[in-house]
């Protein structure tokens, strides 16, 4: 059967190509989303997943806004990155769809609370909402089969260095405060970070473009354009969100490393630092959070375009 996903969310393009792999991944249902201000403040990260949404054909899918700024710092967004509008200024209509009265936190532990031990949240935004969900409702933890995320740089690789700071990645410099109450939470965690999505091998290039411009569906143009975008600017068009989705639909395209994280909460340049501490026992390892350590980039690649354009 399709594990029940929610997606926790700051689009951003690559938030965007992860919504396409969602929705054309039988191993997933998506069931909601809720948005989270990073990439954008929350007024607009809301505003794109309800137009990626509606542009994808799944506009029925409730959407909640969540944090409009990290629990103990200023909101930093990285439109430098994104675009104007964090979706790269695309020209998706506006949204059908409007989003849901109640708050992020309250939906996505009524997503847990409604089939404890079978729910799945991917998390490839800041950790701000699931944080603030997991203190209010401090059941919350244990009711989930597993939370995904795309943050972190661990150096377990020659990548595994920061993209905000020299030590930081994005998603968790926004918010360590948060990020700190999710790592010492007992939810079952798997940490997809930039040391594999930062590997040039698991980026589309003007080869993966031609290959997304030939196709007609609506997930196929949406992330050609993306992609476009984003190779006006970089060598390749980094899927960060897409890899972190992909340890949910496919745990054998990664390696991981297991053992007690942590994250530097200081103002000084050691600010959302991420390290993973090794545990000696097997027992104890066994229940402690994966890290991904290595993964397959071709396989996975391969896998988000024939999903995408439906090859």
């Amino acid at each position: 059967m399709a594990l029940s996903v929610a997606l926790d969310i700051d689009p951003g393009i690559d938030d965007a190509l992860a919504v396409a792999l969602a929705i054309r991944s039988p191993e997933i249902t998506v069931e909601m989303v809720s948005t989270v201000a990073g990439n954008g403040p929350i007024h607009m990260t809301t505003a794109n997943a309800l137009r990626v949404l509606d542009v994808l054909g799944h506009g029925h899918l409730p959407v909640h806004a969540g944090a409009v700024a990290p629990i103990a710092r200023e909101f930093h967004g990285a439109l430098d990155y994104h675009g104007h509008d964090a979706m790269a200024g695309l020209p998706l209509p506006e949204p059908e769809s409007k989003v849901q009265d109640q708050p992020a936190t309250e939906a996505l532990y009524a997503f847990a609370a409604s089939d404890p031990g079978n729910r799945v949240i991917v998390a490839t935004g800041p950790l701000t909402n699931i944080a603030l969900a997991f203190q209010q409702y401090p059941e919350m933890p244990g009711m989930l089969r597993e939370l995904v995320i795309m943050g972190g740089a661990f150096g377990l690789t020659r990548y595994g260095t920061g993209n905000t700071t020299p030590y930081a990645e994005f998603n968790i410099w926004q918010d360590p405060e948060a990020a700190a109450i999710v790592f010492a939470s007992p939810a079952r965690m798997t940490i997809v970070g930039l040391d594999v999505t930062n590997d040039p091998e698991t980026g589309l290039n003007r080869e993966d473009l031609v290959r997304l411009q030939a196709s007609h569906s609506s997930a196929a143009r949406l992330s050609a354009d993306i992609t476009a975008f984003a190779l006006e600017r970089h060598d390749v068009c980094a899927l960060h969100d897409p890899l972190a989705l992909a340890a949910a639909l496919d745990r054998s395209l990664f390696e991981f490393k297991r053992g007690r994280l942590t994250v530097h909460t200081s103002d000084d340049e050691m600010g959302g630092r991420t390290m993973l501490h090794a545990e000696s026992s097997t027992a104890m390892r066994t229940r402690m959070p994966a890290v991904a350590a290595a993964v397959d980039g071709e396989r996975f690649k391969e896998m988000f375009i024939t999903r995408v354009t439906g090859e």
